[in-house]
């Protein structure tokens, strides 16, 4: 079994998670990026298949990918703080 798909996914969902939560103003560990991360791509290629957004221009597929995957990781991050509630409000 060839495992260089599933690491490159992980990587690039904990790159994806890391930057949603610098982006949002919150700190996590490993898990609090990778969860949200790997989410992400999935929400996001479904984000830009239905909004039909056109990433093609940036030229590079692996930083395409993780764009999608930033925009979708946030909205999984904003989901689950309105799911669940901000942690700050606590």
């Amino acid at each position: 079994m060839d495992y260089g798909p599933l690491i490159m996914m992980g990587l690039m969902g904990l790159a994806a998670g890391w930057i949603a939560n610098t982006l949002l103003g919150r700190s996590s560990d490993l898990v609090g990026s990778l969860v949200p991360g790997v989410l992400g791509a999935y929400v996001g290629a479904y984000i830009q298949r239905y909004a039909q957004l056109d990433l093609m221009r940036i030229g590079n597929p692996l930083l395409e990918q993780l764009a999608v995957a930033v925009i979708g990781a946030v909205v999984v991050i904003l989901v689950a703080r309105s799911v669940v509630g901000h942690p700050a409000r606590r």
